[in-house]
């Protein structure tokens, strides 16, 4: 897998993912706190959130597109010039709760336009020899980039000093802007035609009913919203707990953020795997919404637990949430994988 990294031009473009994620960690987590703390509201913390994954589930079916239409190399570019933008706007409202959400929403779409061009663009670097390695030398950076980027804001998010913050996050994105000028060999230049947006258009359209005229794939779908829906209101509320309950520290949330991440890279990566193997893919993700909401509901007791052995306690239980999530996670993948075709996976 590492060996990729001897290619001077994959090197650049994997460092370009390093450095952009973890200012992403960083801020992630810097604005998580900020939004938290400021308001202790938890509508606000889920606004936040949600603002966080709305751009790429709205606009992710739009801009995905163009990384075929258009120069990718350029699009990702762009995309990081432009959010590095939005990272700098941050530092002169991060005061403002109202102005934190809507710059982190404008944030994602350029999180939507580049990821897509970003993906696309593997192949041209690493060949399809290397395609499966490639991936997993990706998906393995993102985890560490996890556990790591937070794990810095927790230090930095002592200071106080919350514009280092955002003028680290967007140093990030401007060198990972400068990384990717440097690959010339990604993404030829497509003339721009009348049939070329026929074609994007008809692409999106095609696609569309494909997905949704496969009964299967629909199924898992519709049955794939609550689950979200209920799993989007317990992380929500875990960061309401964390900050206006239990009240850590910056230090503590950031570090606990970082425990989750190693508990989901443990449970994708050993536990979910293991039971895979003696369980249905169906029977593990229903038996998972359920061990995770059970685990969920032993926060009623984790104040208590936390007053007599410490706030490891806490470390243990969102450690463990991360272990859990597996149970979601790696049969909902595999459920994915099964009823969806070649080439819409």
């Amino acid at each position: 897998m590492f060996s990729l990294l001897k290619n001077s031009l994959y090197l650049r473009f994997w460092l370009g993912q390093v450095i952009s994620q973890l200012g992403d960690g960083i801020t992630r987590i810097g604005i998580t706190y900020l939004v938290a703390t400021l308001s202790k509201d938890p509508l606000l913390i889920g606004l936040v959130i949600f603002a966080q994954l709305l751009p790429t589930a709205v606009f992710g079916i739009f801009l995905g597109p163009l990384a075929d239409q258009w120069n990718r190399r350029w699009l990702m570019v762009s995309a990081d010039l432009y959010r590095m933008a939005m990272v700098i706007a941050m530092i002169f409202f991060y005061d403002s709760v109202p102005a934190l959400i809507i710059l982190t929403a404008f944030h994602g779409i350029g999180t939507a336009l580049f990821d897509p061009a970003r993906t696309s663009s593997i192949p041209d670097l690493a060949g399809e020899s290397n395609l499966s390695e490639a991936i997993s030398l990706s998906q393995s950076t993102k985890a560490a980039m996890d556990i790591i980027g937070p794990s810095l804001g927790a230090l930095l998010l002592m200071s106080k000093q919350y514009s280092i913050i955002f003028l680290i996050d967007a140093a990030t994105f401007a060198g990972s802007a400068l990384l990717l000028f440097t690959l010339f060999s990604i993404g030829k230049v497509h003339a721009y035609s009348p049939e070329d947006k026929k074609t994007y258009l008809s692409f999106i359209t095609s696609g569309i009913k494909e997905i949704t005229g496969m009964p299967s794939l629909r199924f898992l779908l519709l049955q794939l919203l609550p689950i979200t829906l209920v799993v989007g209101i317990l992380n929500t509320n875990l960061v309401a707990v964390l900050t206006t309950t239990f009240h850590v520290s910056a230090f503590h949330f950031s570090l606990i953020e970082s425990s989750m991440a190693i508990g989901v890279i443990i449970g994708a990566t050993w536990f979910g795997p293991y039971l895979m193997k003696r369980l249905k893919a169906n029977a593990l993700l229903i038996s998972g919404t359920a061990v995770i909401g059970i685990w969920m509901a032993l926060i009623l007791h984790l104040d208590w637990i936390r007053e007599e052995t410490g706030i490891g306690a806490i470390y243990i239980w969102c450690t463990l949430i991360g272990v859990f999530n597996a149970l979601i996670n790696v049969p909902l993948s595999t459920l994915f994988l099964q009823v969806t075709p070649p080439a819409f996976s």
